[in-house]
């Protein structure tokens, strides 16, 4: 199928609710046709499984927009409706409402019934539903695994296994019209006896239900493509010139990246201690809130983000607004003649939620700042949760929507902030900051369960502190092997950022651990590899509502295993992402992954096994292996090794082709940074067939425009545990084989089993087509290529230990027993002579069942290696 069908071109916007691409045509008020009114009660039928409930104490009810629901205005479905004196019965294509017409909503006069499958559910008005599938969460401070903070449970989502869930909007504040540039602000409900509630009625179908969900509270903007690279970041007194020398050092180890985080201290913090901190007049700390750039750090804050902008570094402050404008800092002046404030040499406070104090605070607090080079602010909310001036307005949403409009007014550049959830609606303002969990294994094990749920609410954009953010014992170093496994893991989330609180013993620069450092860049390179299928992914999420994370039950709602297989998740339509969290064996280096694989069949990348679904299976990986599967066929778009950031174009597009069936992608491509994707952006269709001999390759002619798409790129193709071909053909020319392939060539890699095709620049605009003809005994031997890329890839690291080993039990002059030469070098005989591959698989299989053994017997080699040994080849 075509992965990306959802891509369909979108209206253009009016309403500045959502700031995705160009502000979409968002109408608060629902099409007259879709709303029926009895006595004090109102329903308006959204979607056939998606019902408006309202009940009013004096008949008025509310068509503004709320911070939740934006838009009403949907296609009206069709329905029927009964409205006699006694009750109303609405009956759309899946759903039937019954209300009694006998006062305010009751379990005795609101009910509705559906079919899920052939089970007949009916809800009532006040039902708990105990199977939501739940949503998110404020935060994790203080998280430490399954332990969330009390303060911060995990709040319902849109989804529930029981088939419905019901949204309360009745205290939802509302969006009302202002003549300013703001065009909509935050306003109270006035005060009556007063219901408004949305039925979801959805059953299984949990894609469309988001669909729907984001048809009416907006769509999940798409991030700036920087945003999916690799963000530096931690809470340490860094002046300008240790940010250049650390952007050096990771610029030698050849790491790329993309966003640098500078924490709050850029700005003065006004003598702030850990131990019994002086506090201002509303309870902060005083020098956690700060606007004055720190002059013995930073003595030209303007040039050091200069320098940011010259490597390509896109940069964020930390902001932690909670103290107002406090006397002493640099802006106080002009915001105070701005604001017209009066109590001169006073502090102001706090107040985000009126017009002028936002107006004045993002024209002469933050905007001079911002003209000087910073990207984005990184919106640190940690006090108190609703506004002092508007009764029940979460402070954390009201700063996410007004960032986010500031930030969609600075410029043509897509919008973002990095804050956390405030609740239904959050969603359109991007990016999550999940906050300070704890260090552990137990936490590395909860986040992708929370990660993926948090799609249930559209929040599918959450950034984690990789590595943990604190740690229970402040003298306890950090664990290299824990942090490598964060990394792997977060290859596989919306967000790659390294992050640690102020502590002299946790550590996030990976060349401090020698010993995994290699491992860990590795990590970070996968991501980069990945850019191009993750941002389809991002695509897809705006257009369908379906985070790029989500639980196995989206695609598969009727398997009881979906819901227990809690540390997995898709990435995507075509992988299948786990993590290993617990530590490897110390005698076999083996640390074990059970996961559950669905129907089909699925394609493990670290090991080179193909694996039938409908099972569960305990793998083993070492700490080289990140567990991630691709679906079998699939065609995964991915950028070469040559890439270090994501804002510069690639001539190169890289194609892993996946063994075991056919299948086909549609590659998505914009400017990358702009507002305007709704309309400037253009896809590429891609699919592979079999046929007889031959494996089929088209390229289709790239459809749409954007400014600065490439005329002409290369591609480069990996089929990946796939014989040699005898020959290859682009576009009805053959290309030659060589050891070292460069354009217009073609070569085999050994470890991966894979034939790699290296065009030549072809133009976007036209069809190309790559023909791999195999003969027939090579077609019949593919299956054989299965698994031997895991084993490999552990000889790599085996047989320099095997020889320290054998040479000092034995005799150092001695060369490897020949039976595990035979396999630990068969990937290089293969890459020097692959036309012979069905020689040296056959010495490969026939050494391998007489290693080990031979190995035994021969005494030379001691049991803790010999058991080693015995896992990882096994």
């Amino acid at each position: 199928m075509n992965r990306l069908k959802w891509l369909v071109p979108i209206a253009l916007l009016w309403l500045t609710l959502n700031v995705s691409a160009k502000a979409e045509l968002l109408v608060p008020e629902a099409n007259t046709e879709a709303v029926i009114v009895a006595g004090n009660a109102r329903f308006t039928v959204l979607t056939p499984e998606m019902i408006r409930m309202e009940w009013s104490e004096d008949g008025v009810f509310e068509d503004r927009a709320t911070l939740t629901f934006v838009n009403r205005r949907l296609p009206v479905p069709a329905f029927k409706v009964s409205n006699t004196r006694s009750k109303v019965v609405i009956r759309t294509e899946k759903v039937t409402l019954i209300y009694k017409k006998t006062g305010r909503f009751a379990a005795d006069n609101l009910c509705a019934e559906f079919l899920m499958g052939e089970q007949r559910v009916v809800w009532h008005y006040g039902d708990k539903d105990s199977l939501n599938l739940m949503g998110t969460t404020r935060t994790l401070d203080k998280a430490d695994g399954w332990n969330l903070n009390p303060k911060d449970p995990m709040e319902h989502g849109i989804l529930s296994r029981g088939g419905w869930s019901v949204v309360d909007d009745s205290a939802r504040h509302l969006f009302v019209d202002t003549p300013s540039h703001w065009g909509k602000w935050v306003a109270e409900r006035p005060v009556k006896d007063y219901t408004d509630i949305y039925l979801f009625a959805y059953g299984h179908e949990y894609r469309k239900a988001m669909r729907d969900y984001v048809s009416v509270a907006g769509r999940i903007p798409m991030p700036p493509k920087y945003a999916f690279g690799y963000w530096w970041s931690r809470y340490w007194q860094y002046s300008d010139s240790e940010f250049r020398d650390l952007v050096g050092q990771i610029r030698s180890l050849d790491i790329p990246i993309d966003v640098l985080i500078v924490d709050m201290d850029w700005h003065e913090t006004w003598g702030l201690r850990r131990q019994n901190p002086a506090k201002d007049e509303y309870g902060q700390r005083i020098g956690w809130t700060g606007y004055t750039w720190k002059e013995q750090l930073f003595p030209s804050p303007k040039n050091f983000l200069e320098w940011c902008r010259g490597e390509k570094l896109k940069t964020s402050l930390n902001l932690h607004p909670a103290s107002g404008i406090q006397p002493y800092e640099e802006p106080y002046d002009r915001f105070t003649k701005a604001y017209g404030w009066k109590d001169e040499g006073k502090s102001v406070p706090f107040h985000i939620d009126e017009e002028k104090w936002a107006d004045c605070y993002f024209d002469t607090v933050l905007a001079p700042i911002e003209r000087d080079g910073v990207d984005f602010w990184w919106l640190d909310w940690q006090q108190w949760r609703e506004s002092k001036y508007t009764k029940g307005l979460s402070n954390t949403f009201w700063l996410n929507h007004t960032f986010a409009h500031h930030a969609a007014e600075r410029s043509d550049l897509r919008p973002m902030i990095y804050h956390r959830w405030g609740g239904l609606g959050s969603h359109r303002y991007q990016i999550g900051f999940s906050g300070d969990t704890y260090t552990s294994w137990e936490t590395l094990g909860f986040l992708p369960w929370f990660t993926s749920t948090a799609s249930n609410v559209g929040y599918g954009y959450w950034g984690h502190d990789i590595g943990g953010h604190t740690v229970h014992d402040r003298n306890q170093p950090t664990d290299p092997e824990i942090y490598l496994r964060w990394l792997q893991y977060g290859v596989f989330t919306p967000i790659f950022k390294t992050h640690c609180t102020r502590n002299k013993n946790i550590e996030r620069r990976i060349w401090q651990f020698p010993a995994y450092m290699f491992m860990m860049r590795e990590a970070i390179r996968l991501r980069y590899d990945l850019a191009p299928y993750i941002y389809n992914a991002a695509r897809q999420t705006y257009d369908t509502g379906v985070s790029i994370c989500r639980p196995m039950y989206y695609d598969y709602p009727e398997s009881e295993e979906a819901y227990e297989a809690k540390e997995q998740y898709m990435f995507g339509d075509d992988v299948l992402a786990s993590v290993v969290c617990s530590p490897v064996n110390k005698v076999t280096g083996i640390a074990e992954r059970k996961v559950w694989f669905p129907e089909g069949a699925w394609y493990d990348m670290s090991s080179g096994e193909m694996i039938e679904g409908g099972q569960t299976l305990t793998l083993d990986y070492t700490l080289a292996e990140n567990p991630y599967f691709a679906r079998a066929g699939a065609i995964i778009p991915m950028n070469p090794r040559s890439v270090k950031n994501l804002q510069d174009e690639c001539s190169t597009l890289v194609l892993a082709l996946v063994p075991g069936g056919d299948g086909e992608t549609t590659l998505y491509e914009d400017d990358g940074e702009s507002k305007y994707y709704d309309e400037q952006y253009a896809v590429t269709h891609i699919a592979k067939r079999t046929e007889a001999n031959k494996i089929v390759v088209r390229i289709a002619p790239r459809e749409g425009a954007f400014k600065g798409a490439m005329a002409e790129r290369r591609y480069e193709l990996r089929f990946l545990a796939q014989m040699p071909p005898v020959k290859v053909m682009v576009n009805g020319v053959e290309l030659s084989y060589s050891r070292f392939a460069k354009a217009g060539e073609w070569c085999y890699d050994g470890y991966t089993l894979s034939p790699i095709i290296y065009t030549d620049l072809y133009s976007c605009d036209k069809e190309c087509v790559i023909e791999l003809e195999f003969d027939s005994q090579a077609m019949a031997a593919q299956p054989r290529l299965y698994g031997k890329q895991g084993v490999f890839a552990r000889c790599r690291v085996l047989t320099p230990e095997f020889k320290e080993r054998y040479s000092t039990s034995y005799d150092p002059y001695a060369m490897l027993p020949d039976e595990y030469l035979n396999v630990s070098q068969a990937p290089n005989f293969i890459t020097e002579y692959p036309f012979e591959i069905i020689k040296w698989l056959n010495r490969y299989d026939e050494s391998i069942e007489k290693c080990l053994p031979s190995l035994k017997a021969s005494g030379r080699v001691d049991e803790e290696f010999l058991s080693k040994l015995e896992a990882q080849l096994r």
